[in-house]
């Protein structure tokens, strides 16, 4: 058992990890749960309901893991609403990650609030018509895209195109948890 964990074992068993990896094109990704009732149920917790306290227990079992897989990357994290962000006050990608200890760069961001989820699995490639990234110099840099859910993968594909113009040394995606894909069942 983890001597400091925000979560007590038996609770965190509840969560199922799976730690898997997983491929976007050529980019390699790294999930960590299921999409599964009780991480939907948690993250709705701590999104929907404001449970500031949630933030830590999602990474807590990993997070050294995570931090010695990762070091030497720098975070940039999936950006979310801002009107979402400000009701609740924080952005929750920043806070389940910001666990790891490692640099973070909140360089993309919506210029339209739009929520993912509000769209039809058909209509989420739309998402890259209403994200831009700051002017970052990312060259020479690992990048290590983060976010909550995967579902469709439209936010990370965009925001991968997005940072291949900063030209980084490499990329790579960690989700906290990821949908199975109707196709492959992975």
């Amino acid at each position: 058992m983890y001597k400091d964990a925000k979560i007590c074992h038996r609770c965190f068993l509840n969560f199922k990890p799976k730690l898997t990896k997983f491929k976007i094109g050529e980019i390699d990704g790294f999930y960590i749960y299921n999409y599964d009732e009780e991480i939907q149920k948690n993250l709705y917790q701590f999104k929907g309901c404001f449970d500031y306290e949630l933030a830590g227990v999602f990474l807590d079992y990993f997070k050294t893991f995570l931090f010695l897989k990762y070091f030497g990357y720098v975070l940039v994290p999936a950006p979310s609403s801002k009107e979402a962000d400000k009701e609740r006050g924080y952005n929750h990608v920043v806070e389940i990650f910001k666990t790891l200890h490692l640099k973070m760069n909140c360089c993309v961001h919506k210029t339209k609030d739009m929520k993912q989820s509000d769209l039809k699995a058909s209509e989420r490639h739309k998402i890259k018509e209403f994200l831009e990234i700051d002017d970052v110099d990312f060259s020479k840099k690992k990048i290590l895209i983060v976010d909550d859910v995967y579902t469709t993968g439209s936010t990370v594909k965009a925001m991968i195109d997005l940072i291949k113009t900063k030209h980084p040394k490499k990329i790579k995606v960690l989700v906290m948890s990821k949908t199975k894909d109707i196709q492959t069942g992975v």
